[in-house]
């Protein structure tokens, strides 16, 4: 992930690199009356890369033993739905904004976070808006405030970092890397790869994410066009 090997957000080999830390205060961006996505302790994730370029209108979500966490919808238009399991209705959308390289994720109409892509330093980096409440509303104007988390690393590779924003030691909350950990219940297909997600963070918000980064280096495409 990065240049070199020294780069504090470049992945290692799966048995010699960190795993992700909880963040200096719990963050949460989709909950609502109804659910939240925190768990006190870690969680790892499978996901299939390169959605975009599947035939199949939607993706369930699990974790290492095998349990349905979300399904995604809307695979094949240019808005991904975040399921709830179990025919638990569409909870999230992720959406294009009006901009190149910007992205909205709602609740309902209500915008809870928009995620932009920057260049810094001569590096792709995804900045993370977690907005406040009252949340602003779909097709209205709003600031954004200063990121919640910083996505940084081999994008194309699917091995980047998610970094809390709020940590002068930019504390590492999440991973994505490719394959899957050892002692996984599942039979994973070559195209899987493993998010591993700090207790105190949203996991739905880290699935949302990494669908956009995916979906932005899935060989140029992007919601809706290319990226």
């Amino acid at each position: 992930m990065g240049q070199q090997a020294s780069n504090p957000c470049c992945g290692r080999d799966r048995m010699d690199r960190e795993s992700p830390s909880m963040p200096l205060r719990r963050i949460t961006a989709l909950q609502d009356s109804r659910v939240h996505f925190i768990n006190d302790a870690p969680m790892m994730c499978l996901l299939r890369e390169r959605l975009c370029e599947s035939r199949e209108g939607s993706y369930v979500v699990r974790d290492i033993n095998g349990i349905s966490l979300f399904q995604v919808d809307g695979i094949l238009t240019s808005t991904r739905r975040l399921c709830l399991p179990n025919n638990g209705g569409c909870h999230a959308t992720i959406e294009r904004g009006a901009v190149e390289d910007e992205w909205h994720i709602y609740v309902g109409d209500e915008r809870r976070v928009t995620i932009l892509k920057r260049i810094v330093s001569n590096q792709p980096v995804f900045l993370v808006h977690n907005l406040p409440d009252p949340f602003p509303l779909r097709g209205s104007a709003s600031t954004l405030p200063l990121p919640t988390l910083s996505v940084r690393g081999n994008f194309g590779l699917l091995d980047f970092w998610m970094f809390d924003c709020s940590d002068p030691n930019t504390r590492k909350v999440a991973h994505a890397s490719r394959g899957t950990p050892p002692g996984t219940a599942l039979q994973a297909d070559k195209g899987t790869y493993t998010l591993e997600v700090a207790g105190g963070l949203d996991v739905a918000l880290v699935i949302c994410v990494s669908l956009v980064i995916d979906d932005a280096y899935s060989q140029g495409k992007g919601f809706g066009g290319d990226v």
